[in-house]
């Protein structure tokens, strides 16, 4: 299993060190490397890597709470990439992995070719109110001892209906929070990574000098379209594709993700 030590935590990571440019794509939160190289598989033509971040997948340890930050795990990322000796790559993610490549583009642009965001959750702020409210129901909930069953309680609430009404996509993303092994551990992540910002002030996008693409879709509460256009009139040299929405069809979401993507890399 493909190891590297960190702020003493022992990452888990995938490089496939296929020749071409390395590509370094990072997972959502709750996720894990398995959501990234279901992309990254269809990726020709590059070397493709992966990481678990802290608190999730098979990096289960986190350090103090206050480390699970969007700061921390560009940090991490940054550290991956000097053990793999790497010196240009493009990088990107989904979700909280988009926020996280924001932040590591702002604060470490050095030999950066390009940078992909695919359903960005966050502007310059924390994420909206009723966000939060989903994932610190989910905390709640992992942390009551009296539970007896996780999912149907949380089906139960006000707030998964809320969600679940507006996508139900959205219903089963935040219901997927449970199926993680380790939830109940790591859960703290919950709570300070939806509070936290990859940035905290839209000013900054300016000094994004690489060709960045955006991906974004309608009926996706919890990556709102809105916040991928924001990004898209910020970030100077940046290319926004609306791409099918997982709640019409989750197999034309994989496919557009990926030709835009592929497209993005080899032009």
């Amino acid at each position: 299993m493909p190891i590297f030590n960190f702020d003493e935590i022992h990452f888990y990571y995938q490089d496939d060190c296929n020749e071409g440019i390395p590509f370094i794509f990072l997972h959502g939160l709750g996720g894990d490397v398995n959501q990234t190289q279901e992309i990254l598989n269809e990726i020709p033509q590059s070397r493709r890597i992966t990481i678990d971040f802290r608190a999730h997948g098979k990096t289960i340890n986190f350090g103090e709470t206050g480390k699970l930050s969007f700061h921390q795990f560009a940090d991490d990322v940054k550290a991956l990439i000097d053990f793999l000796k790497i010196d240009r790559f493009i990088i990107g993610g989904i979700s909280t992995g988009a926020g996280v490549a924001l932040n590591f583009a702002l604060r470490y642009p050095k030999g950066i070719q390009k940078l992909v965001l695919s359903r960005p959750a966050w502007e310059d702020q924390p994420q909206p109110e009723i966000i939060q409210e989903a994932f610190r129901t989910i905390y709640q909930i992992l942390n009551d001892d009296t539970v007896l069953n996780n999912k149907e309680t949380f089906k139960q609430t006000a707030i998964y209906q809320k969600m679940n009404g507006i996508s139900s996509y959205a219903g089963k993303t935040l219901l997927g929070q449970f199926d993680y092994p380790f939830a109940k551990e790591t859960s703290p992540k919950l709570i300070c990574i939806p509070s936290d910002c990859p940035n905290s002030s839209k000013k900054d996008w300016k000094s994004v000098s690489v060709p960045t693409l955006i991906l974004a879709s309608e009926k996706d509460p919890l990556h709102p379209l809105e916040f991928a256009e924001t990004l898209y009139a910020g970030i100077p040299d940046s290319n926004f594709k609306e791409i099918t929405s997982k709640t019409i069809s989750g197999s034309r979401h994989k496919m557009d993700t990926v030709t835009e993507i592929r497209k993005f890399i080899t032009d």
